[in-house]
Protein backbone atom coordinates (compact mmCIF):
# COMPACT_ATOMS: atom_id res chain seq x y z
CA UNK A 1 0.00 0.00 0.00
CA UNK A 2 0.86 3.43 -0.84
CA UNK A 3 -0.32 6.32 1.30
CA UNK A 4 0.34 9.83 1.15
CA UNK A 5 -1.01 12.05 4.01
CA UNK A 6 -1.65 15.70 2.66
CA UNK A 7 -3.86 18.88 3.54
CA UNK A 8 -2.09 22.28 1.88
CA UNK A 9 -3.42 23.95 4.95
CA UNK A 10 -0.89 23.99 7.88
CA UNK A 11 -1.60 22.67 11.00
CA UNK A 12 -3.80 19.35 10.79
CA UNK A 13 -2.28 16.85 11.70
CA UNK A 14 -0.07 15.48 8.78
CA UNK A 15 3.35 14.41 9.91
CA UNK A 16 1.60 12.54 13.42
CA UNK A 17 -0.29 10.84 11.32
CA UNK A 18 2.16 9.48 9.19
CA UNK A 19 4.76 8.20 11.60
CA UNK A 20 1.98 6.34 13.42
CA UNK A 21 0.38 5.08 10.28
CA UNK A 22 4.07 3.88 9.14
CA UNK A 23 4.39 2.45 13.09
CA UNK A 24 1.22 0.59 12.46
CA UNK A 25 1.43 -0.60 9.26
CA UNK A 26 5.61 -1.85 10.15
CA UNK A 27 3.43 -4.48 12.00
CA UNK A 28 1.94 -5.87 8.94
CA UNK A 29 4.84 -5.65 6.64
CA UNK A 30 8.17 -4.05 6.11
CA UNK A 31 7.43 -0.58 5.69
CA UNK A 32 9.12 3.28 4.32
CA UNK A 33 8.07 6.77 5.48
CA UNK A 34 9.43 9.25 2.77
CA UNK A 35 9.48 12.67 4.52
CA UNK A 36 8.99 15.22 1.02
CA UNK A 37 8.74 17.77 3.48
CA UNK A 38 11.16 20.40 3.29
CA UNK A 39 11.21 21.06 7.06
CA UNK A 40 12.28 17.12 7.77
CA UNK A 41 10.01 17.12 10.73
CA UNK A 42 9.37 13.21 10.12
CA UNK A 43 13.00 12.72 9.65
CA UNK A 44 13.67 14.91 12.87
CA UNK A 45 11.23 12.95 15.16
CA UNK A 46 12.83 9.67 14.09
CA UNK A 47 16.26 10.61 15.07
CA UNK A 48 15.33 12.34 17.99
CA UNK A 49 13.87 9.43 18.46
CA UNK A 50 17.06 7.00 18.36
CA UNK A 51 15.12 5.58 15.31
CA UNK A 52 12.26 3.67 14.21
CA UNK A 53 11.14 0.66 13.93
CA UNK A 54 11.37 1.95 10.25
CA UNK A 55 13.57 3.63 7.65
CA UNK A 56 12.78 7.35 7.08
CA UNK A 57 14.19 8.84 4.52
CA UNK A 58 13.82 12.60 3.46
CA UNK A 59 13.04 13.20 -0.37
CA UNK A 60 11.39 16.70 -0.91
CA UNK A 61 11.60 16.37 -4.65
CA UNK A 62 9.08 17.44 -7.47
CA UNK A 63 9.55 13.89 -9.14
CA UNK A 64 9.26 12.05 -6.19
CA UNK A 65 6.12 10.23 -7.71
CA UNK A 66 8.92 8.82 -10.47
CA UNK A 67 11.38 7.75 -7.74
CA UNK A 68 9.02 5.23 -5.75
CA UNK A 69 9.09 2.47 -7.68
CA UNK A 70 12.61 2.25 -7.35
CA UNK A 71 12.77 3.03 -3.92
CA UNK A 72 9.68 1.16 -2.90
CA UNK A 73 11.45 -1.70 -3.83
CA UNK A 74 11.36 -4.66 -1.33
CA UNK A 75 8.59 -2.77 0.86
CA UNK A 76 5.14 -3.99 1.55
CA UNK A 77 4.02 -0.05 2.40
CA UNK A 78 5.09 3.67 1.58
CA UNK A 79 4.13 6.16 3.86
CA UNK A 80 4.36 9.50 2.28
CA UNK A 81 4.40 13.08 4.96
CA UNK A 82 4.47 16.04 2.90
CA UNK A 83 4.78 19.66 3.51
CA UNK A 84 1.65 22.65 3.84
CA UNK A 85 1.64 25.18 0.71
CA UNK A 86 3.50 23.47 -1.58
CA UNK A 87 1.49 22.19 -4.01
CA UNK A 88 4.03 20.69 -6.59
CA UNK A 89 5.52 18.87 -4.05
CA UNK A 90 2.09 17.27 -2.57
CA UNK A 91 0.88 16.83 -6.20
CA UNK A 92 3.98 14.43 -7.12
CA UNK A 93 3.22 12.62 -3.77
CA UNK A 94 -0.37 12.51 -4.33
CA UNK A 95 0.81 10.58 -8.13
CA UNK A 96 3.27 8.41 -5.78
CA UNK A 97 0.25 6.90 -3.89
CA UNK A 98 -2.52 4.70 -4.46
CA UNK A 99 -4.26 6.33 -1.27
CA UNK A 100 -4.58 9.60 0.08
CA UNK A 101 -5.08 10.36 3.50
CA UNK A 102 -6.79 13.97 4.24
CA UNK A 103 -5.80 15.14 7.80
CA UNK A 104 -8.51 17.10 8.64
CA UNK A 105 -9.27 19.37 11.90
CA UNK A 106 -13.35 20.17 12.78
CA UNK A 107 -13.23 23.61 13.14
CA UNK A 108 -15.22 25.72 10.77
CA UNK A 109 -12.09 27.36 9.16
CA UNK A 110 -10.11 23.95 8.47
CA UNK A 111 -13.50 22.93 6.89
CA UNK A 112 -13.19 26.24 4.72
CA UNK A 113 -9.41 26.05 3.58
CA UNK A 114 -10.28 22.40 2.14
CA UNK A 115 -11.19 23.55 -0.88
CA UNK A 116 -7.94 23.79 -2.76
CA UNK A 117 -6.47 20.61 -1.20
CA UNK A 118 -9.60 18.88 -2.81
CA UNK A 119 -9.32 20.72 -6.27
CA UNK A 120 -5.66 19.83 -6.14
CA UNK A 121 -6.36 15.68 -5.51
CA UNK A 122 -8.99 16.22 -8.66
CA UNK A 123 -6.49 17.17 -10.51
CA UNK A 124 -4.73 13.96 -10.08
CA UNK A 125 -7.53 11.73 -10.24
CA UNK A 126 -7.23 12.96 -13.76
CA UNK A 127 -4.51 11.14 -14.88
CA UNK A 128 -3.65 8.93 -11.24
CA UNK A 129 -6.74 6.90 -9.61
CA UNK A 130 -6.72 7.63 -6.36
CA UNK A 131 -8.71 6.60 -3.47
CA UNK A 132 -9.25 9.67 -1.26
CA UNK A 133 -10.34 9.08 2.70
CA UNK A 134 -10.71 12.22 5.07
CA UNK A 135 -9.09 11.69 8.69
CA UNK A 136 -10.77 13.76 11.13
CA UNK A 137 -7.59 14.91 13.71
CA UNK A 138 -7.56 17.03 16.42
CA UNK A 139 -11.08 16.09 17.32
CA UNK A 140 -12.80 17.71 21.06
CA UNK A 141 -14.25 14.61 22.56
CA UNK A 142 -17.79 15.56 23.66
CA UNK A 143 -18.80 18.31 21.41
CA UNK A 144 -20.71 18.34 18.10
CA UNK A 145 -18.02 19.66 15.75
CA UNK A 146 -17.18 16.30 14.87
CA UNK A 147 -20.44 15.05 14.06
CA UNK A 148 -21.19 18.27 12.40
CA UNK A 149 -17.89 18.08 10.27
CA UNK A 150 -18.62 14.27 9.12
CA UNK A 151 -22.33 16.26 8.21
CA UNK A 152 -21.46 18.35 6.15
CA UNK A 153 -18.55 16.53 4.39
CA UNK A 154 -21.13 13.79 3.43
CA UNK A 155 -22.74 17.00 1.77
CA UNK A 156 -20.01 17.58 -0.49
CA UNK A 157 -19.49 14.08 -1.36
CA UNK A 158 -16.35 13.22 0.70
CA UNK A 159 -15.23 9.73 2.08
CA UNK A 160 -14.40 10.66 6.14
CA UNK A 161 -12.93 7.14 8.01
CA UNK A 162 -14.98 5.83 10.31
CA UNK A 163 -12.36 6.09 13.20
CA UNK A 164 -10.83 9.65 13.98
CA UNK A 165 -7.80 11.15 16.20
CA UNK A 166 -9.29 13.01 19.39
CA UNK A 167 -6.97 15.77 20.82
CA UNK A 168 -4.74 14.48 22.67
CA UNK A 169 -1.69 15.71 25.07
CA UNK A 170 0.17 12.58 23.79
CA UNK A 171 0.27 12.82 20.40
CA UNK A 172 1.09 16.89 20.60
CA UNK A 173 4.10 15.92 22.83
CA UNK A 174 4.64 12.64 21.25
CA UNK A 175 7.58 14.35 19.06
CA UNK A 176 11.13 12.43 19.76
CA UNK A 177 9.16 8.97 21.30
CA UNK A 178 9.04 5.84 19.04
CA UNK A 179 5.24 5.14 17.46
CA UNK A 180 4.91 1.95 19.83
CA UNK A 181 1.30 2.46 21.36
CA UNK A 182 -0.50 3.41 18.79
CA UNK A 183 -3.32 4.65 20.59
CA UNK A 184 -6.48 5.47 18.30
CA UNK A 185 -4.14 4.96 15.05
CA UNK A 186 -4.42 1.38 15.77
CA UNK A 187 -8.45 1.14 14.24
CA UNK A 188 -7.15 3.94 11.69
CA UNK A 189 -4.72 1.40 10.79
CA UNK A 190 -7.09 -1.63 10.83
CA UNK A 191 -9.87 0.18 8.88
CA UNK A 192 -7.38 1.14 6.13
CA UNK A 193 -6.18 -2.73 5.80
CA UNK A 194 -9.66 -3.65 6.01
CA UNK A 195 -10.53 -1.64 3.26
CA UNK A 196 -7.48 -2.22 1.08
CA UNK A 197 -8.32 -6.21 1.23
CA UNK A 198 -11.60 -5.32 0.33
CA UNK A 199 -10.78 -2.97 -2.69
Amino acid sequence: MRVTVLNLKGGTGKTTTAVYLAGGLARTGRTLLIDADPQRSALSWSEAAGGFAFPVISLPVRDLATRVGSLGEGYAHIVIDTPPGDAALVRSAALAADLVIVTLPTGLIDIDRLSPTLELLAEVEASNPIRIRILLTRVRTGTRSAQAARELLAELGQPVLKHEIPLREAYTSGFGLAPTDLRHYQPVVDELLARAAAA
